[in-house]
């Protein structure tokens, strides 16, 4: 193999037999280094293999591998909010256990947009991806009744079961539970709630959880406030709360996010947190660390879900149709511990 063998085969997009020819190996062993198998190659000539691809900026042809084999050796993540830092958190993880793996991930955005989630997922569909991971914009009663039969869907916010799929979902009924109780412990006579989730949707076991919260401690529950899982979302829900009849006392933010404008309309009224009102909210993004206070919230475990999400994608017959993840309570400033 010489430097200049592999500049005049540059001139040219290589294929498998120019690699093999380099390599002075069959085109079946440069398709088992490449594919993972199904023929183990030795760890010498698979390193021959691969320095002749390099040499010849080899890149394999993932459309017709995925016409021969079925599979793309691609993965998609679908989440409705690129700026939601938890998003970003979650397609860190699973892009280090898609690489791990073999496989590329991309990444989609639809905006919380059931529509255009709809659009994305038969655009991956076409592409023949191997697996979707998908944070819904759609209620459950929506997604029950979704075609998803077509590819392997893995649902990432979904704790109950959903047909066709499997969900790896943080236990948002008893981590809601926990947050709202931490505050009756500081003994709050109720706590308010902003939740993100569609305002027909009250079954989201984050709503369930703090409703249960009240009823374990024998207690009228606060209110709820739809505040769309954002900062804006938040500010304005938490406005709404200071302006009626009623002052909120201590408030459950269904994510960070929420909390972060609740935050700022707090401090624009002159209010002080935690003394006229507490706060706990959900995700445990690296932002809860640099609000003020910082943020008291219940901590995702984002590396264990991508984990036990890939696991799904890779292995479906090998895990329970939904997993839940057990979230840990971060005490910080803002409850008034």
């Amino acid at each position: 193999m010489t430097e200049t063998s592999a500049n005049q085969q540059r001139q040219k997009r290589a294929t498998r037999a120019d690699v093999a020819q380099l390599a002075g190996v069959s085109t079946a062993v440069v398709s088992y280094v490449f594919n993972n198998g199904p023929r183990r190659v030795a760890p010498a000539t698979s390193e021959k293999v691969r320095r002749a691809a390099k040499l010849l900026d080899y890149r394999p042809n993932t459309t017709a591998r995925a016409l021969r084999t079925g599979f793309s050796k691609m993965m998609a993540v679908i989440v409705p909010d690129s700026s939601n830092p938890f998003s970003a958190g979650i397609y860190n993880e699973l892009q280090s256990a898609a690489s791990r793996h073999g496989y590329s991930l991309m990444f989609m955005n639809v905006k919380g947009d059931p529509k255009l989630e709809e659009d994305a997922i038969s655009k991956l569909i076409e592409r023949n991806v191997d697996a979707i991971f998908l944070s819904t914009s759609r209620t459950y009663d929506q997604i029950s009744m979704a075609p998803l039969d077509q590819s392997r869907f893995i649902f990432m916010d979904q704790p109950r079961r959903v047909r066709n799929a499997k969900s790896v979902s943080t236990d948002f009924y008893s981590s809601a539970m926990t947050a709202t109780e931490h505050l009756i412990g500081h003994k709050f006579c109720s706590v308010d709630m902003l939740y993100g989730g569609p305002e027909e949707d009250r079954t989201d076991d984050r709503v369930r959880g703090w409703y249960a919260a009240h009823q374990n401690n024998n207690l009228p529950a606060g209110r709820i406030i739809r505040s769309y899982f954002t900062r804006e979302g938040g500010y304005r829900g938490t406005l709404q709360l200071l302006d009626s009849n009623h002052q909120p006392q201590a408030i459950f933010a269904g994510s960070d996010m929420e909390a972060m404008g609740a935050l700022r309309a707090l401090h624009e009224r002159g209010l002080r947190i935690p003394e006229d009102v507490a706060i706990v909210s959900f995700d445990g993004t690296v932002d809860s660390l640099y609000t003020w206070p910082q943020l008291t919230t219940m901590q995702q475990d984002t590396e264990k879900i991508a984990a036990c999400a890939m696991n799904a994608a890779l292995d479906p017959d090998q895990v329970p149709d939904v997993q839940l993840i057990k979230a840990d309570l971060v005490i910080r400033h803002s409850c008034g511990c």
